[in-house]
């Protein structure tokens, strides 16, 4: 037969049953109410932040482009910086090759650079904006160093060509040590030509 708890014995399992009650009303009272929904607030702050730096990328490239496009508004008998034609597909095809041809030119620099998979791109135009958009996605197997000289062609050289997107992840035939060796980029490249009633104005 089991004996009764004595004086000090009660006390400590008192003592015991007292902690789990303030464990458990800390709980209720503290972590559902208070600590979780403010953990739930950060997330959402870090994810406000993101975004606003997200943002704060695009504005800036924005304010880049308008830029650039004042400055071809201002030159409308030079227009080196818009692409020729007038033809939305053909103009796509052609910015297709000139960005072929800027790939093949750092195709032998380091450990080289290769254009896998290609595809013009002729979005939506708006009838509000004063030019129009012909796109190009390439695909490329590239090491770092004709990446960079390629990137600085794309956005130095004539007619004005901009980096919409940027993608970049090692390659998974890349090995485990050493360098990356190629990495796996994609881009997205936009150009822009005059709209057509620009064109018959000009004629």
């Amino acid at each position: 037969m089991r004996r009764p708890l004595n004086a000090r014995e009660r006390r400590g399992a008192a003592v015991i049953v007292l902690a789990l009650l303030l464990w458990a009303t800390w709980w209720l009272l503290v972590q559902s109410w208070f600590t979780g929904p403010l953990s739930d607030i950060d997330d959402q702050l870090q994810d406000l932040r993101e975004q606003q730096q997200r943002y704060a990328g695009q504005l800036a490239q924005k304010t880049l482009l308008q830029q650039q496009l004042e400055q071809a508004r201002r030159d409308p008998a030079s227009r080196s910086s818009l692409l020729p034609g007038d033809d939305l597909s053909a103009v796509a095809a052609q910015l297709m090759q000139h960005s072929v041809e800027l790939i093949k030119a750092h195709a032998d620099e380091g450990p080289g650079c290769e254009l896998t998979q290609r595809m013009p791109i002729t979005p939506e135009q708006d009838s509000a904006q004063p030019y129009r958009q012909v796109k190009v996605s390439l695909t490329l197997d590239c090491a770092a160093e004709p990446l960079g000289h390629l990137l600085h062609d794309i956005e130095y050289s004539q007619p004005a060509l901009f980096v919409d997107s940027l993608s970049i992840r090692r390659n998974s035939t890349a090995p485990a040590t050493g360098g990356p060796g190629r990495l796996r980029v994609h881009l997205l490249v936009s150009g822009y030509l005059q709209p057509a009633a620009a064109k018959e104005v000009a004629r």
